[in-house]
């Protein structure tokens, strides 16, 4: 698939672009150059220096001026990724987007009117093991800018090394700050990594602070030669973003079973919707194992204690076309938790209807009755990212929104339970309560 990268120039990007096209074709950068510095959808330090990266990747780059007003941005953003998918044909745009439910939920928006996909594959991640992440793959990143306390202007072009993971992750800790930035806190610049076919060697720079606010400017720079063989964007094979969990592993009791439903084994989507839930779990310390739908047997049934058939990206509803291959659900008398998309399954097993009904974002959500799941009746918060929903079929019971706008539900006799909001990026406690069932 052709795909288009949202391109900052900093680390996030950067490492979206990476995973991108471990099984994609990157077709071309977006970057977006606002005359706002306080941007709220868009990276500003050092951003017209993005043409050199896209050199050094060597990949087309398109570029597009925003005032950077607030929401008014969003149509210069929409233009933008209009001008991208007539000039490369794109089928797709993908993010560095981790916690920030207010621009992805706008970019969701704007691929959804687009009938594009969207990928956001660092969503959710844990983002001290993110950052270590990129020194593994030999990503050389400095500071760019700096946006709060206790921020001070040594951090300004400054290397992200292990010591500056290890101070940041005590800030966290300590201010409740995002490590990776992705509050607005710090902002990055990428000069080389294994997409680089040259690396960037700055020249001349200067840098501004006050008020635990700075930035380091980058004046002159240029492109040096690396030894080594370049990567090409077809890629010799896909390097893993995570460890994933040991074969051995396989068929282990007490342990949960993750179904992907996504279109295809291993897609850039499984990183969004799939990743994030087994990473929640095996912070609580359960054992989480990943398959597709299409390779559940029974022995995998039988050799699960519980299993979470996980959602899927706005423009993917391939699961449906094979809901005979979900028939098992009938007879599955341990816990069940379908989610979005999962939920649509369950509902489809238990002759429901999967219906259109789309929603981005968060929105509060009514529970009606008590449940082990979600506890007693009361209002929540839940992100939504779908463009279907369920009708209720008769041996399923309403646990939360309305007859004709359900969001969740659970079978009056066995332990399947269906959501059709995401826990994994709101109310994470849904999955701990699953697993503690």
């Amino acid at each position: 698939m052709k795909l288009g990268v949202l391109f900052s120039g900093g680390k996030d990007s950067a490492f979206a672009c990476r995973l991108a096209m471990e099984k994609n074709q990157v077709a071309c950068l977006i970057t977006l150059v606002s005359e706002n510095p306080d941007s709220y959808m868009f990276h500003t330090p050092n951003i017209r220096h993005t043409d050199l990266q896209a050199k050094a990747m060597d990949i087309p780059l398109l570029t597009w001026p925003t005032n950077g007003i607030k929401e008014e941005e969003l149509a210069d953003l929409a233009a933008a990724i209009a001008a991208a998918r007539e000039r490369y044909a794109v089928r797709g745009i993908v993010t560095g987007a981790i916690e920030s439910v207010y621009q992805a939920a706008r970019v969701q928006r704007i691929c959804r009117d687009q009938d594009l996909w969207c990928y956001n594959p660092l969503w959710q991640t844990n983002q001290i093991d993110y950052l270590r992440r990129l020194l593994k793959e030999n990503f050389s990143i400095i500071i760019s800018g700096v946006y709060a306390y206790p921020f001070d202007a040594s951090w300004l072009g400054a290397e992200l090394t292990e010591e500056h993971i290890q101070i940041l992750e005590r800030l966290s800790q300590k201010y409740k700050i995002n490590p990776s930035g992705e509050g607005g806190e710090l902002e990055t610049f990428v000069l080389d990594g294994p997409l680089f076919q040259k690396r960037i060697e700055i020249m001349k720079a200067s840098q501004s602070y006050a008020n635990y606010r700075g930035q380091f400017v980058i004046e002159e720079m240029q492109l040096v030669g690396k030894p080594g063989k370049a990567m090409s964007q077809e890629m010799d094979g896909k390097i893993p973003y995570e460890e994933q969990n040991p074969t051995e592993m396989m068929h282990k009791r007490s342990c949960i079973l993750l179904v992907d439903l996504c279109y295809e084994k291993d897609s850039l989507s499984q990183y969004e919707f799939v990743h994030p839930i087994r990473d929640t779990l095996q912070k609580l310390g359960f054992l989480c194992n990943i398959l597709h739908y299409i390779e559940v047997k029974p022995l995998d049934l039988a050799n699960h204690d519980k299993i979470i058939l996980c959602g899927t990206a706005l423009m993917d509803n391939v699961y449906a076309g094979h809901l005979e291959l979900f028939s098992w659900i009938k007879d599955f008398k341990k816990p069940i938790l379908g989610i979005c998309a999962g939920m649509q399954v369950i509902s489809a097993v238990y002759g429901g209807s999967i219906v259109p009904n789309q929603a981005i974002g968060l929105e509060e959500i009514d529970v009606v009755m008590d449940s082990s799941l979600l506890g007693e009746p009361r209002q929540i918060e839940g992100y939504h990212l779908h463009n279907y929903a369920v009708t209720l079929p008769e041996r399923l019971s309403l646990l939360a929104g309305r007859i004709d706008a359900i969001e969740a539900f659970r079978h009056r006799t066995h332990p399947t339970y269906g959501i059709i909001f995401h826990p994994e990026v709101r109310n994470r406690w849904i999955l701990e309560r699953f697993a503690n069932l």
